[in-house]
């Protein structure tokens, strides 16, 4: 049966139509593509710029970077670009240079130098990351640092001893130096007072007219702290003389020579090998040299919470008072009334060791003021124990009055009057916060804290370890030790000069001629 003929001009009309609906193939588009150093240009019927890689043979990494994006559609024209993306590491060694120290050495004569130690440099390793795109680097991180060598500091040794003085002296010079006694008078060489290699240095003082020598020993083996002995400076046969007082934590002369006073300790084996009694005694000296009169002006007492450490003491002037010191307060003692006052509180240093700090004391020598070092709060507000900052004061022995001098000297600040009361000698500490171990300079000002230089050594050099200096009996020089060496200043040209030799001095006394008090001669 055949169809109708109306059907087939149908079917060709539906056919028509769905051939119109098709879409129609897309012509190839023209790209450029830029990867790994070339430029190509490229016919592509891909959609997508990922199609095109794909297609391309071109992988990417995963730091590569693609413009424009890998899901962007492909347009005529579009330009592709490929750029890849390296990260690596590389260790590059450097060397630290060496630096270079100058050290004071007393044992070398003046302006001589010596090697002491070579410098070497150091090794530092430094590791970087480094970014390249398309191999040029673009980016240094530094991501490690080490240090591989140390350096080695060069040393040199600077010599700073100068000429042993032949100059003239005035008055008795005794020292203590590999704990025996030494004497120097007028131009006279060293004479050594002593071969006994026992005097532990705690008491070390010559009389008012320098013909005796106080001093305590120290006993291999004995029950004792020390003893308590007496040596005459003006005989060359001097026998030492034990004086029957033993334990001793300090021991001086009056002012007239006549009286010693003295305080104790009871010995201990823990450190720091003693527990203070915190008393005072005294007794008077015959013309024998036998100590009579002994009397015991305060008690023993526990002395607070540092009282372990003891109690030091001064005599005025006019050996009326005593200064008294101990870690945490300052004070007078008026032998005649037998009354105690106190001048001065401050917290005590914790030093968190066998050791307590206690101040230094200096009488003013018309005995109205006593120049000392006391314990100031602390600067960040902490507990007042632990502040590092230590004050030269002046504290009045007469009306309570008190004044700073000088702020942040030092706990060894050891200030000294001038014979005339004129002027204050003291230690400023390099390191104020530090004062504790670190060195110190020598400096001057006047009583009333103006006109303020310091002396020695100078800034480019170590400071003074040892605390302990005095003024020459004139009030022209100024004696110190440095480097275990007696040293001469003169403060008005900076001229130096030299009384010891050996590098072992520990102690001095000086005092200026004067009528032999007594005891004047050895029994």
């Amino acid at each position: 049966m055949k169809a109708p003929r109306l059907l087939c001009p149908i079917l060709l009309f539906a056919a028509a139509l769905l051939s119109a609906c098709a879409p129609l193939p897309q012509p190839p588009r023209r790209v450029i593509l830029i990867a790994d150093g070339e430029r190509r240009v490229l016919e592509t019927e891909a959609a997508t710029v990922g199609e095109l890689l794909d297609e391309a043979g071109l992988t990417l990494e995963a730091l590569d970077r693609v413009e424009p994006p890998e899901t962007a559609q492909i347009e005529d024209g579009m330009t592709i670009t490929v750029t890849r993306v390296l990260q690596q590491t590389e260790t590059v060694t450097e060397t630290i240079p060496f630096g270079r120290q100058t050290v004071r050495d007393a044992s070398l004569p003046q302006g001589e130098q010596r090697l002491l130690q070579s410098g070497t440099p150091g090794l530092r390793e430094k590791v970087y990351r480094i970014t390249l795109e398309d191999g040029v680097e673009v980016e240094r991180t530094l991501v490690q640092e080490r240090v591989g060598r140390e350096p080695q500091d060069e040393i040199i040794l600077v010599g700073t001893q100068p000429p042993l003085s032949t100059e003239l002296i005035s008055g008795t010079l005794a020292y203590l130096a590999a704990q025996d006694a030494w004497i120097v008078r007028a131009s006279e060489t060293p004479r050594r007072l002593t071969a006994l290699g026992d005097l532990d240095g705690r008491v070390f003082t010559l009389d008012p007219a320098g013909t005796h020598l106080l001093f305590t020993r120290s006993f291999s083996g004995s029950e004792h702290l020390n003893d308590l002995w007496l040596l005459s400076t003006v005989r060359a046969d001097a026998t030492p003389l034990p004086l029957g007082v033993s334990d001793l934590l300090w021991a001086d002369w009056s002012p007239d020579g006549e009286t010693i006073a003295w305080t104790t300790a009871e010995p201990q084996e823990a450190a720091p090998g003693w527990r203070g009694h915190n008393d005072l005694w005294t007794g008077h000296l015959t013309a024998q040299a036998t100590l009579v009169n002994r009397r015991r002006r305060i008690a023993a007492e526990a002395g607070g919470g540092y009282g372990w450490w003891g109690t030091r003491y001064a005599w005025s002037p006019d050996g009326e008072r005593l200064a008294w010191a101990r870690p945490d307060a300052i004070g007078l003692f008026d032998l005649r009334r037998g009354k105690r006052q106190t001048l001065a509180r401050f917290a005590p240093f914790r030093t968190r060791g066998s050791w307590a700090w206690a101040p230094s004391l200096a009488w003013s020598p018309d005995g109205r003021f006593i120049a000392t070092v006391l314990h100031g709060p602390s600067p960040t507000g902490g507990p007042p124990e632990n502040s590092p900052v230590f004050d030269l004061a002046l504290l009045s022995a007469t009306d309570g009055y008190s004044a700073t001098l000088a702020p942040e000297v030092g706990m060894w600040a050891a200030p000294v009057y001038h014979p005339q009361g004129s002027a204050l000698l003291f230690g400023q500490a390099r390191i104020p916060y530090e004062s504790q171990s670190g060195g110190y300079t020598l400096c001057l000002m006047d009583a009333d804290g103006s006109n303020r230089r310091c002396l020695y050594p100078p800034k480019e050099e170590n400071g003074l370890d040892l605390p302990f200096w005095q003024w020459s009996p004139d009030g022209e020089r100024i004696l110190f030790i440095d480097q275990g060496m007696l040293t001469l200043l003169d403060p008005e040209t900076g001229a130096l000069g030299r009384l010891s030799e050996g590098g072992e001095v520990i102690r001095f006394s000086w005092r200026r001629p004067s009528t032999p008090a007594s005891p004047a001669e050895e029994p």
